[in-house]
């Protein structure tokens, strides 16, 4: 973050908003990517960035083979295929939880589930697959320490691929901005298949939210 933005410069004064939603990301990234995350010489613990003029500064925090931590600073251009410009486009702070293979866990707090959608249209030109592994809601009337949890972990991959289009798309809005059809046309699937897969994630969600 600039300093003119956190308001420790100047006359600029900060401002401060509930997040209610938190989300982390499983994100598939491709092989051409410059993202150092996309592959590190080490086990990487935690990451830092920062996008200043353009550039993004990211700080690794990474154990080798001894379990020695090391910080390992990078700097690359900002592209239209960034990670860290996606999440700044809807105003989300990405937090990377750890690295596996080719994905990257990234967890972030939104203010409501409009933006997820948003968001995972903005990584999808950075990323190869962009899966929502789980969603913490935090009710007013529930303590921070007592959330409410929806494991997307429980959805089949074509279940989360449906899910993620239906909401991107606006299916679920109100009036709805898609329809069954299209959705299965841009799937390749048949509108029936659809319909049983999002039936499927609904009484999935549904479950693993109210089920006591």
């Amino acid at each position: 973050m600039d300093q003119s933005e956190s308001g420790l410069t100047g006359t600029t004064t900060g401002t401060a908003s509930e997040r209610t939603i938190e989300v982390l990301f499983e994100i598939e990234l491709p092989d051409d990517c410059s993202c150092p995350l996309s592959d590190p010489d080490a086990d990487i613990e935690n990451v830092h960035n920062q996008i200043d003029d353009g550039v993004c500064h990211a700080e690794m925090t990474v154990s080798d083979e001894t379990g020695t931590p090391r910080v390992l600073h990078s700097t690359n251009q900002v592209g239209d295929a960034c990670l860290c410009l996606a999440f700044s486009e809807v105003g989300c702070v990405p937090r990377t939880r750890r690295v596996d293979g080719d994905s990257l866990f990234i967890e972030t707090y939104v203010s409501d589930r409009s933006v997820i959608s948003e968001l995972v249209e903005q990584l999808q030109p950075a990323a190869e697959r962009v899966r929502l592994r789980r969603l913490t809601s935090r009710q007013d009337n529930k303590t921070e320490s007592d959330p409410a949890t929806v494991d997307l972990a429980c959805l089949t991959t074509k279940q989360r691929e449906a899910a993620i289009i239906a909401v991107d798309e606006g299916y679920y809005q109100q009036p709805r901005e898609t329809t069954l059809d299209d959705l299965a046309s841009t799937l390749g699937i048949s509108k029936s298949a659809l319909s049983q897969r999002l039936n499927a994630v609904e009484s999935k969600l549904a479950t693993a939210a109210f089920d006591p």
